[in-house]
């Protein structure tokens, strides 16, 4: 995805880094705003008026490119739709609101809203064993339940990640029934189901709500929406896809950059549920009003619970960096003092942004085939109408920020290497000049950080509105750090002296190692004084170590390994943790 600048969610960035009162409008604004040629009844804009929102997606008004379409509610007057660039680069079919796009993470919320509906149609029970409906999944020690699944609390691994272990990359032909396989081949949960969180990003609860929505209602999960969800919503050009090699009309193909130009970049998926939702903006702009109608229907209803937190049994909410994960799978924030929910969608060259302002009644949305992340253009539209309501600003002042001196000497005493073992993640802190600066490990130039009044406290220096903050302490005697951005749970790391090995010593982390339920083999060797593993579909990963038995990757499904030892002190076996993954065991073959 290309990079685009602006603040906190609207910028890819944000991702990484973890992501009043009202004034009157202009009088201009004060109409019906519509500009879908294709819609009958409703006023049209004159040049002029389109002009300010129109000009925010001038990079993609062309006919040789991909493109986007555009949707916002504000209030009950302003509506705005509109495509921009190219659906079909070959046919030269343009984007109009119409056009259907893959919206990856957005189709979460009509999976839940179905298992929603199934519960108050009384055909299934949210304290219902999920075995009950999908008896292939192994008997864990403690009982999962739908409840588990909505919340996002299962204890089970992310299969996507599973599958990014396993070689498969996101072109790949990768179906419904291959996801149940791999959540089945997991025997033991990570944790007892309802005290903790999955992974933020994980495909697995939702998937088993799919198949539990087929099993309870004996239709397809295309079938079910479309009739209950989808024909009612008058959503008629809206559709789960089940099939990867079925043909969708109007649709607008993926796209990915290549060079000066652009490429198909085709997708295999059939994993409906977590993904697979084929949608247009005007469909959009007609499901995100219903959030804020005033018009009651059990339907309405259910799709405003979307908005409740999921939790855990102890009425925990899910804070992540993101916000606060809701049953539909978006994040409630702050942005810039607006309460707000955010979501999104990335796949493929497909990208989606929404954002949803509450309390302002405005909804802004891009839909993209451009291979691009399109917050910025989403956000650039909400902030046309309601720049003058955040009671923020979009960039932090630096110069207003309470800070304090500090000498060289104190900001070394924070230098060195942090590791969280839990997301395999390793930091850098480093001091240049008269500056601690922050990076991740191969990060050439890390960020300023500014001292705050309270001891051991720093605040990241970042061009938005975020306030990332570092709070510096001991634990056992040793330098931890909690890193936290305002909004989630902080995250903590704790301070480590790299280890380095010489070719003799790295020798013992050698050989091959074997999992059972993945029927996968790994072997690692020294390649250039480096361990290096080579697993299915020709993977080849390098290791860097950081503690004693302990090695790390830059990349997901390998963040971290730890070797464990036998009694004799011999390399036995290691287990992978990550984001989605927590301590798979692969097992050493003896020669």
């Amino acid at each position: 995805m290309k990079m685009q600048k602006l603040t906190s969610r609207a910028n890819p960035v944000f991702a990484l880094l973890f992501l009043t009162q009202k004034e009157s409008l202009p009088k201009k604004f004060l109409i019906l705003f519509f500009l879908s040629t294709s819609t009958i009844g409703l006023s049209q804009l004159s040049k002029i008026e389109q002009q300010p929102i129109d000009s925010i997606f001038s990079e993609w008004n062309e006919l040789n490119k991909p493109g986007v379409a555009a949707g916002l509610i504000y209030g009950k007057n302003i509506q705005y739709l509109k495509g921009f660039g190219t659906a079909n680069l070959e046919s030269k079919r343009a984007i109009d609101p119409q056009t259907k796009f893959q919206v990856g993470h957005l189709s979460r919320q009509f999976t839940v809203l179905s298992v929603l509906l199934l519960e108050k149609m009384g055909k299934l029970s949210f304290s219902d064993s999920v075995q009950k409906y999908i008896p292939e999944l192994p008997n864990y020690k403690h009982q999962l339940k739908i409840e588990h699944l909505l919340n996002h609390s299962s204890g089970l691994n992310d299969y996507e990640v599973i599958k990014t272990l396993l070689g498969k990359e996101e072109d790949d032909v990768f179906s419904h029934v291959d996801a149940l396989h791999l959540i089945s081949s997991q025997k033991q949960l990570n944790f007892v189901p309802g005290t903790q969180f999955s992974y933020m990003l994980s495909k697995t609860e939702i998937t088993l709500l799919a198949e539990i929505i087929e099993k309870v209602s004996g239709e397809s999960l295309t079938a079910f929406t479309k009739q209950n969800l989808f024909l009612p919503l008058k959503m008629n050009n809206t559709l789960f896809n089940e099939d990867h090699n079925a043909s969708i009309p109007n649709m607008a193909y993926s796209y990915q950059a290549d060079g000066e130009g652009f490429k198909n970049k085709a997708l295999n998926l059939s994993n409906a549920g977590p993904t697979n939702l084929y949608t247009t903006a005007e469909d959009l702009l007609n499901w995100y009003k219903k959030f804020t109608t005033s018009t009651k229907s059990e339907l309405i209803e259910l799709i405003q619970q979307l908005d409740k937190p999921v939790t855990l049994k102890d009425g925990t909410t899910f804070k992540s960096f993101w916000g606060q994960m809701t049953l539909g799978r978006s994040f409630f924030h702050l942005e810039r003092g607006l309460p707000a929910y955010w979501q999104y969608g990335l796949i493929g060259g497909y990208a989606t942004n929404v954002f949803r302002f509450p309390e302002q009644r405005l909804t802004s949305f891009v839909l993209g085939n451009n291979d691009s992340y399109n917050g910025m253009p989403a956000m650039l539209m909400a902030n046309h109408f309601i720049e003058n309501e955040y009671p923020e600003p979009s960039t932090i002042d630096v110069s207003k920020i309470k800070s304090q001196r500090l000498t060289v000497a104190k900001l070394k005493e924070y230098e060195g290497y942090y590791w969280n073992a839990d997301r395999a993640l390793a930091r850098r802190f480093y001091v240049e000049g008269d500056t601690l600066r922050y990076a991740r490990l191969g990060q050439e130039q890390g960020l300023s950080t500014i001292p705050l009044l309270k001891e051991g406290a720093f605040q990241l220096k970042v061009e938005s509105d975020d306030i990332i903050t570092f709070s510096f302490t001991k634990e056992n005697g040793q330098t931890v750090y909690d890193i936290a951005s305002g909004i989630g749970t902080p995250y903590r790391y704790k301070k480590y002296q790299p280890i380095s090995y010489d070719q003799r010593t790295l020798g013992q982390f050698t050989g091959s190692f074997y999992n059972k339920e993945l029927h996968s083999i790994y072997t690692f060797s020294i390649q250039n004084d480096t361990l290096v593993v080579k697993g299915p579909e020709n993977q080849r990963i390098e290791f860097f170590p950081v503690i004693k038995d302990v090695f790390r990757s830059n990349t997901l499904q390998f963040g971290s390994i730890v070797f464990t030892r036998n009694e004799e002190g011999f390399i036995n076996k290691f287990y992978i943790t990550t984001d989605g993954i927590r301590r798979l065991f692969f097992t050493k073959i003896i020669d």
